[in-house]
């Protein structure tokens, strides 16, 4: 009696969903942003805040009597307040997929970490540099407009409009490495203003060599010289490798972190 035996299948390991190469990460990351009310909230509220301080503070400098201002001489200003809208949005990109436990689908997608973490980083440089640039715009054209255009020069102009757009993605890309470390987002918020605003304002109120050194290159301090186009305490050639150092230092941390432990 012959035996007979059961047919045997060849066990394959399961292949990973992939979600279209680094391009369908993208995408998906720009369907999810857009897809956010709060991603426009953010937005809405950054730029009709800038106008509303330009609008004010020009006013303000017209009724003293400043004359031959520079249409930039407001921006540095401007975008101090309306940046913490951009920061939450930058935070929520990444800590709400942690609250909401929808990183594990964004990791199931897109299996190498780095590649998930660089879409994201790409979408949110092109939201913050064109919300950037618009403060930086909107910003010159309420100065021209409420202060008339004599005696207003425009030689600031191109770092006004500029250097706000790189200071957002510099900012913007910080808060993402802060939020892929921390997976909170009160505590990322929380620490971008101890850093953004926090270590000036301590500097300011102590006087301590060290912390007035520290202060100098915070993104703060980094950003009012890209934006005003200084040359005290550095040039913006320095300060924009203060911003890029910043961010690389935050994204770096965030990406060992979330290369290194379960989402």
């Amino acid at each position: 009696m012959a035996a007979t035996t059961a047919p045997t299948t060849a066990r394959t390991r399961p292949v990973p969903a992939q979600g279209g190469g680094f391009g369908g990460a993208l995408a998906a990351e720009w369907i999810k942003l857009r897809g956010l009310r709060s991603t426009w909230t953010c937005i809405g509220l950054t730029l009709a805040m800038a106008a509303g301080i330009a609008l004010l503070g020009t006013y303000t400098m017209v009724q003293n009597g400043m004359t031959g201002m520079d249409a930039n001489a407001l921006t540095p200003t401007v975008i101090m307040i309306p940046q913490f809208a951009l920061i939450t949005l930058a935070a929520l990109l990444i800590t709400g997929e942690y609250a909401t436990g929808s990183i594990r689908t964004t990791l199931t997608t897109v299996p190498r970490r780095g590649s998930a973490l660089a879409a994201k980083g790409v979408i949110l440089s092109l939201v913050a540099l064109t919300t950037g640039a618009l403060v930086g715009l909107l910003s010159a054209l309420i100065t021209i407009g409420v202060a008339g255009s004599d005696g207003i020069t425009t030689a600031g102009l191109t770092h006004g409009i500029g250097g706000t757009a790189a200071y957002s993605v510099a900012v913007s890309l910080f808060v993402l490495g802060l939020g892929a470390a921390l997976r909170s987002t009160a505590g990322t918020v929380a620490t971008t203003i101890a850093v953004v605003m926090g270590i000036p304002m301590i500097a300011t109120l102590v006087g301590n060599e060290v912390l007035n050194t520290v202060s100098e290159y915070s993104p703060t301090s980094a950003g009012m010289v890209l934006i005003g186009g200084g040359a005290d305490p550095y040039g913006w050639p320095v300060a924009l490798m203060v911003l890029v150092a910043w961010a690389c230092a935050a994204v770096a941390a965030g990406y060992a972190l979330l290369r290194g432990r379960d989402a």
